[in-house]
C-alpha cells in the first residue's frame, strides 16, 4: 500500500462564467447523501456508458466502493457544484492503482447529463490526474464504448494515448500521465 497524499493540495475551486463554482475535491463516507444523490441522476444512458450495464445492482455498488474509497490507491474525487441552495456533487472521477503495478491505475469518469460537455469533466480529470501523478500513478488505463469519442477528448487533456484496442465495440486505451504534452487551458461553460 502506498503513503496517503497530503490533505492541503487536494481540493480546488473553480468559477463558471454564470458565477456558480465547482469545488474539485476527495469525496468518502460524509458525502454518502451527495453521492447516493449523483448516482440516482444518472440517466440510463450515462449508467450504460459508465458501467456498461444501465442495472441498478451495479450502481448501488458503485456507491459502497465511492463512499469507502481509502484516497491512497483508490482515489475518487468529484466535482460539487456550490450555489445558494446547497451543494450537489455533479461530477465523479476514480482513479482505482493496479494491485500487481502501482504505476498503473484505471481512471473512469461519470457526469449528470445536465453537466455534461461543459468542460466539467475535464477539469476533475487534469484535477485528479495531478494528484494521481503525485501519488506515483504514471499511466491511466480506461475502458468502454468504442463510440464515445467524449471521453478520448477528455483524455488528450491529462495524457498521451500510448495504446488502443476496440473489441466488439469495446475499447481499452492506456494514457501516459508523466511523459504528457503541455495542453491548452480548458475553461468551464455554464449558461
Amino acid at each position: 500500500m502506498t503513503t496517503p497524499i497530503v490533505e492541503a493540495a487536494t481540493s480546488e475551486v473553480a468559477r463558471f462564467a454564470d458565477g456558480s463554482l465547482i469545488e474539485l475535491r476527495p469525496i468518502g463516507i460524509s458525502d454518502g447523501r451527495l453521492i447516493s444523490n449523483f448516482v440516482a441522476q444518472l440517466s440510463p444512458e450515462t449508467s450504460y456508458r459508465r458501467f456498461l450495464s444501465a442495472g441498478r445492482g451495479v450502481r448501488n455498488q458503485w456507491v459502497a466502493k465511492l463512499i469507502n474509497a481509502d484516497q491512497c490507491d483508490f482515489l475518487v474525487y468529484g466535482a460539487v457544484a456550490i450555489n445558494e441552495f446547497g451543494a450537489t456533487l455533479v461530477a465523479v472521477a476514480e482513479s482505482i492503482r493496479d494491485p500487481r503495478d502501482e504505476k498503473r491505475a484505471e481512471f473512469a469518469l461519470a457526469a449528470i447529463d445536465p453537466w455534461q460537455n461543459l468542460g466539467i469533466g475535464t477539469l476533475l480529470t487534469r484535477h485528479l490526474a495531478r494528484v494521481a501523478r503525485s501519488s506515483g500513478v504514471a499511466f491511466w488505463e480506461t475502458y468502454g464504448m468504442a463510440d464515445h469519442p467524449q471521453m478520448a477528448k477528455v483524455m488528450e487533456h491529462v495524457g498521451t494515448r500510448i495504446s488502443l484496442d476496440i473489441d466488439h465495440g469495446l475499447s481499452h486505451a492506456v494514457y501516459d500521465l508523466v511523459g504528457q504534452r503541455p495542453s491548452s487551458q480548458v475553461s468551464p461553460t455554464r449558461s
